[in-house]
């Protein structure tokens, strides 16, 4: 028999926006082993990392990646989000929120949940340092994030948190702090 266990509403989104190779995954992975209750770890990496996504990339047609296939891989990621919180799973979920149509996007998504919002920022120098010493990031994605896509000109975030140092146990403590003692408006519904 499958077991069942007991109802405990809906779970608790801690979403982490910044730049690629900003520390997110980093701080992701130390406050899930942090946080006091199990938190499922989420991200679009992951689901690209798992090989779900074909290998073929054209510039026009179905497998053209910008306009087909990427909007509709995004758009069945950022949906899964209010699935796994509705099941009652709490959720981080590390994301580059690219668009201002994203933010308002999850913001309808995950309305009626607690979602708790934090900006992550890093000196953009020490993103270029990361992405060269990585190995595995396009040079400059990290920075157009930043520069190009304004990330970070969206909105309000609940917390602010920078990177540039590193993520220490103490910075991602600060971020459960602020977490834990938030209040009921939330900067993601800011733009619903």
């Amino acid at each position: 028999m499958e077991p069942i266990p007991p109802e405990r509403g809906p779970g608790r989104v801690i979403i982490l926006n910044g730049a690629s190779s900003s520390g997110k995954s980093t701080l992701a992975k130390i406050l899930q082993r942090t946080l006091d209750e199990p938190f499922l770890y989420v991200s679009s990496d992951q689901f690209v990392e798992s090989g779900m996504l074909p290998e073929r990339r054209d510039h026009v047609g179905p497998f053209a990646w910008w306009q087909e296939m990427r909007p509709r891989f995004f758009d069945g990621f950022h949906r899964c989000l209010p699935a796994l919180a509705a099941a009652g799973n709490d959720l981080i979920v590390e994301h580059v929120i690219e668009f201002p149509e994203w933010r308002r996007y999850l913001a309808r998504l995950l309305e009626g949940f607690d979602v708790f919002l934090v900006g992550v920022h890093c000196d953009l120098a020490e993103i270029d340092r990361r992405e060269r010493e990585r190995g595995d990031r396009r040079i400059g994605e990290g920075r157009g994030h930043v520069e190009t896509d304004g990330i970070h000109t969206f909105g309000p975030y609940d917390y602010e948190v920078d990177t540039s140092d590193g993520v220490s146990p103490g910075l991602a403590q600060s971020v459960v702090t602020a977490w834990r003692s938030r209040c009921t408006r939330r900067a993601i519904s800011a733009l619903a």
